[in-house]
């Protein structure tokens, strides 16, 4: 298993993969292709050795934004998925642990005290592996996904 920068050459497999692992929740093929063009994000693909060739089976998108005061930055985990084939076996937490490491190397060059993402109020898989690292609850309504669910926005301190 390797964690890896995405290359342009990942981004059709990034943007299938979410539309197929967020599709209840709205037209992610559209929405991530948005994202992976942003000079701001920053891609990454776990993949892993099968039979013969590497297998990609999950990613991460982290965001990096000033909220309000100049210098001050935000991790935001844009989006984290593994493909269905291979949930169930821990890369969440494999890819949650890179993102949280990729934040507090970022936040050695600049000011970058939490990292952030927004979660579906339905996700419950989602929110706890979240809650499993220590994100708390900043808020339970922060409005809603195109396919109605409630979203909940969560922190950590970094």
């Amino acid at each position: 298993m390797v964690i890896r920068r995405a290359t342009p050459a990942d981004h059709g497999w990034i943007r299938d993969t979410a539309a197929d692992v967020y599709r209840p929740l709205g037209d992610y093929a559209t929405i991530i292709p948005t994202w992976l063009e942003h000079t701001g994000v920053l891609a990454y693909v776990e993949e892993a050795p099968e039979e013969g060739r590497n297998c990609r089976r999950g990613f991460i998108l982290l965001g990096f934004y000033e909220p309000g005061a100049p210098g001050a930055y935000v991790a935001d985990l844009l989006a984290i998925a593994v493909a269905p084939r291979f949930q169930r076996r821990g890369l969440g937490r494999q890819l949650l642990r890179y993102a949280i490491h990729l934040a507090r190397l970022a936040g050695r060059d600049r000011d970058v005290p939490e990292m952030r993402l927004t979660v579906a109020e339905t996700n419950e898989a989602g929110r706890r592996l979240f809650a499993w690292a220590g994100f708390q609850v900043l808020e339970e309504d922060h409005g809603c996904y195109e396919g109605g669910q409630r979203a909940m926005r969560m922190a950590l301190a970094l």
